[in-house]
């Protein structure tokens, strides 16, 4: 008996071995799946949307043919709003010109854990575990949960409730390391019809009450992006964080030019700012919050750094106290 011990163990090692490699990819196919449902079917529904103390209920229609993609979102709680997206372009319709329209996260390609999965899931595992977990009930239909959790507390959690029927997202929730639920939607009622009439997507918010903003999706003008300044590095990331992008352009924010990095560890983004500052008196220090979205604030010489990521706030401090200029030897 005790010699047989040793290959007992062996076996069950290989065992659970098997069981997590056919468990990473029935996830990575239902994230697959999902990215391809979010973007290709025809679905209309109402979701909540909460971020801490505050909830919302909005309408959604989105249709795909041969000439892409089409979006129309609504707000029916709050201030009246309407989002109607395209290709092309991107129309927002508002009853407070001052106010603002649609943040990015309410449409579902911003969703929480949504945007970075488009890459799918390769990568993801030096800083998350990566689980199919049960099955639930939304909007009267079944939904398999993804957990996408991190293996420190640098980064936050993602829970994704996905019909494995349609691939469509139907609950999704972004965690802090404790797990508690910082952000959350949820569908209430989903339908998926074979097609959209067109005239669905006209604008249904009309009048003199309404301000009425188009944005045309296209490049930027030749001479609004500049070469990067070389000699901004980051040193001493945070573990997993890596550059993925770096340009450098003028924004009518600021009377500088303004040089962005953007990192991400496979799931969270974080973007950096530099301009040099019109004023000392203008430099900013310390960390601020907005639900899951921090902000660091530090100066280097002249020059304000500004970091900005749904991640925890010690990761966006780690990331500004990294930032350095080196000139050439």
């Amino acid at each position: 008996m005790t010699r047989r011990l040793p290959a007992c163990l062996a076996m069950a090692a290989l065992l659970a071995s098997a069981v997590a490699a056919a468990s990473d990819t029935r996830a990575d196919d239902l994230v697959a799946k999902m990215v391809r449902a979010v973007d290709q079917l025809n679905y209309e529904g109402i979701f909540v949307f909460s971020q801490e103390n505050r909830m919302e209920t909005m309408h959604i229609l989105h249709g795909r043919d041969e000439h892409g993609s089409r979006e129309r979102l609504m707000a029916l709680s709050g201030e009246p709003r309407e989002v109607i997206k395209d290709d092309h372009s991107i129309t927002c319709i508002r009853a407070d010109s001052a106010s603002v329209c649609m943040e990015p996260r309410k449409t579902l390609m911003g969703m929480p854990g949504m945007s970075p999965l488009r890459g799918g899931t390769e990568g993801l595992r030096d800083n998350y575990r990566v689980d199919v977990g049960a099955s639930y009930r939304i909007a009267g239909l079944s939904c398999r949960e993804v957990a996408i959790l991190p293996r420190d507390e640098l980064r936050y959690g993602h829970r994704l409730c996905i019909h494995e029927d349609s691939g469509m997202l139907l609950k999704a929730q972004l965690q802090g390391h404790d797990g508690t639920v910082l952000e959350q939607f949820m569908f209430t009622h989903i339908e998926f019809p074979e097609s959209v009439d067109e005239e669905r997507f006209e604008p249904a918010m009309e009048g003199e009450d309404f301000t009425v903003q188009r944005l045309e999706k296209r490049d930027r003008p030749e001479r609004e992006v500049m070469e990067p300044d070389p000699h901004w590095h980051l040193r001493d990331l945070p573990r997993g964080f890596g550059v993925t992008a770096v340009r450098k352009r003028a924004m009518d924010a600021n009377p500088h030019p303004v040089q962005h990095m953007v990192l991400s560890d496979g799931m969270a983004t974080v973007s950096v700012f530099i301009a040099r500052a019109e004023r000392p008196e203008d430099l900013l220090v310390g960390v601020t919050r907005s639900g899951a979205l921090h902000a660091a604030a530090r100066p280097v010489g002249d020059y304000q750094i500004t970091v900005l990521g749904e991640v925890p706030a010690a990761t966006v401090r780690l990331i500004a106290e990294s930032v350095v200029h080196e000139e050439s030897p």
